[in-house]
């Protein structure tokens, strides 16, 4: 055993997180893989919530196996990186005529499932079986890259390679699950990206960057790249009644499977020939103000038009009463035109 593993076991007696709501005795596979999903691009603090909502509609795997896309995505809607979700229902159904709905207990089973990649199947095997598996999540790659001083940023995969080997190494063979959790909840709590709080860390002696006081250097950064920009319109048709249209987006790309406006580029004669064709009578009531919606990799810059459309009612919703899964700036024009509504 390294000494980090077994500074961080005995940190976790007294330190270590054991109180999240998918912590139980014995652990359950489900609750473990469903939180380890949704912490993948996502802090601690705002999965609770979503976790404690979600598994109170989708009890168990069967519940969740038996449930449609969009009930999926609605009790996802506001999670970000909606991939997550629709791999998390493959993965039920999979579950579900594969193992009874039981989840598997096998690596290379695990690592099968949709949306489960090499770090997020050892962290379920290791915290629901306590096998001896090793994870690299943000906070581990965090811990071990300062803590070995290991140059160059995460996206070369030569880095990537020598993050691997190292958790490799200090995974130990007993007390896996206890490990695990150590290791994610010092990077969580002490070893922070910004101001890590050194003094009270266990392993502080042997960690590179403490010793030559590099702990702003390690991680190295990514070279900074220039967000692109793209600007697009909604579309935003109204009824007669105050209702609003949606669609259902193509399973594949931004917010797939999410409902949203109709959408098209910034080109007047498009957004003519977008409204005539939606509805001969449609006319252009107002534009709302401009805004920015930011993803990981571009900027978008939404510019939200009203569009009176009378006479239709297929696939028109009441602004106060949508229960579709709908993207967060989606999600946000709906609350504004539905306060606009009530005034």
């Amino acid at each position: 055993m390294t000494e980090l593993t077994s500074g961080l076991l005995s940190w976790f007696i007294k330190h270590g997180r054991k109180n999240l709501p998918w912590q139980s005795s014995p652990p359950n596979g489900y609750h473990v893989w469903l939180s380890e999903v949704m912490l993948q691009q996502t802090q601690v603090k705002t999965v609770i919530d979503y976790f404690n909502n979600f598994i109170k509609k989708f009890p168990d795997i069967t519940s969740l196996a038996n449930s449609s896309e969009d009930d999926v995505l609605a009790a996802w809607a506001g999670l970000g990186y909606y991939s997550r979700a629709r791999n998390l229902h493959k993965t039920a159904q999979i579950t579900l005529s594969l193992y009874g709905g039981i989840f598997p207990k096998t690596y290379s089973e695990v690592i099968a499932l949709p949306g489960i990649g090499k770090s997020t199947a050892g962290a379920i095997l290791s915290l629901t079986f306590n096998q001896p598996h090793a994870i690299l999540d943000g906070n581990v790659k965090r811990v071990l890259a300062r803590y070995h001083r290991v140059e160059g940023h995460y996206s070369s995969s030569g880095v990537m390679n020598e993050l691997w080997r190292l958790a490799e190494l200090h995974t130990p063979k007993k007390q896996n699950a206890e490990y695990t959790q150590a290791i994610m909840d010092i990077g969580a709590t002490v070893c922070t990206p910004r101001k890590p709080t050194c003094q009270s860390c266990p392993i502080l002696k042997n960690c590179g960057a403490f010793i030559h006081n590099q702990q702003d250097i390690y991680p190295n950064k990514k070279p900074r790249k220039i967000k692109p920009e793209r600007n697009i319109v909604f579309l935003i048709y109204k009824n007669e009644k105050g209702e609003i249209y949606l669609k259902k987006r193509p399973s594949q790309g931004i917010w797939g499977g999410l409902w949203s406006f109709a959408e098209c580029s910034e080109n007047k004669a498009e957004i003519q020939e977008k409204i005539v064709i939606h509805n001969p009578k449609a006319k252009i009531v107002e534009s709302l103000a401009k805004f920015k919606h930011t993803f990981s990799h571009y900027t978008l810059w939404i510019n939200p038009i009203i569009v009176s459309s009378p006479g239709l009612f297929d696939n028109y919703y009441k602004t106060n009463n949508i229960t579709l899964g709908v993207p967060a700036p989606v999600k946000k024009i709906i609350h504004s035109l539905d306060l606009i509504n009530h005034h």
